[in-house]
């Protein structure tokens, strides 16, 4: 049985395992890395030719990467199938990572991290890092308990969390923020007229159908063009 007593220092390395990112093997040479020292740090003795096996080519979204070493020793140490299951799910955690990390989570934190920027734009950078990492930090930690406790059933956990849904409420939320955000942007920049609530009000409406069909970052950027015209306009 795997101790979690040196999970720590795991957690840690799984940062970085990315390091020697290459179009070689990709993320094979981080995923070695990490299981070498799950390996030793927990005397399981898998022998080395097996660990050096695992530098072939790996990708999947490196904020989820935990889960599969997990599933790996699980399968490894029941005679299951570690490198089948290691390549299914790098495929599908890579898509889900990306769906919610890079297409939504950053956004909400950004909008989230503007609106209290407005207040103190130093505290609006701080929230943004929290936001972020909560989650960033809190998937890899828990990673390798849910994958090796789980093992290649790991998947049913992520159903039960509907995790691939959150990009949905993320996208919805992100739409109704930025409408907030740009009718305060308004108000703090002494822009009150009924045009500009007006205005404020069309992208907010846009910003929910944007959110179903563009990525929300490119809605924000034409959102911030926008108004950039806007204040030039009414500056002339």
């Amino acid at each position: 049985m795997v101790s979690y007593l040196n999970k720590g220092k795991s957690f840690l390395k799984s940062l970085i395992f990315t390091g020697n990112w290459n179009y070689e093997n990709m993320q094979g040479s981080g995923f070695r890395l990490l299981l070498e020292d799950i390996n030793k740090a927990n005397d399981l003795n898998i022998d080395e030719k097996q660990i050096a096996k695992q530098s072939e080519y790996f990708n999947t979204h490196p904020f989820l990467v935990t889960f599969i070493l997990g599933v790996w020793f699980k399968e490894f140490l029941k005679e299951g199938q570690p490198d089948y299951f290691k390549k299914v799910y790098s495929s599908a955690l890579a898509a889900l990572g990306d769906s919610f990390f890079w297409h939504s989570l950053r956004p909400i934190s950004f909008i989230i991290a503007a609106l209290f920027g407005l207040i103190n734009p130093i505290f609006g950078v701080i929230l943004y890092l929290l936001i972020f990492n909560f989650f960033h930090f809190s998937f890899l930690y828990i990673g390798f308990d849910m994958g090796f406790f789980m093992g290649k059933e790991v998947i049913s956990w992520f159903n039960r969390i509907k995790f691939n849904k959150w990009s949905g409420y993320a996208d919805f939320i992100t739409a109704f923020l930025l409408g907030l955000l740009l009718s305060l942007g308004l108000k703090k920049y002494g822009l009150e007229t009924i045009n500009y609530y007006f205005t404020a009000t069309c992208f907010l409406l846009v910003g929910f159908v944007i959110a179903k069909k563009l990525d929300v970052l490119f809605s924000l950027i034409l959102v911030v063009l926008a108004c950039f015209v806007m204040l030039v306009t009414k500056g002339g």
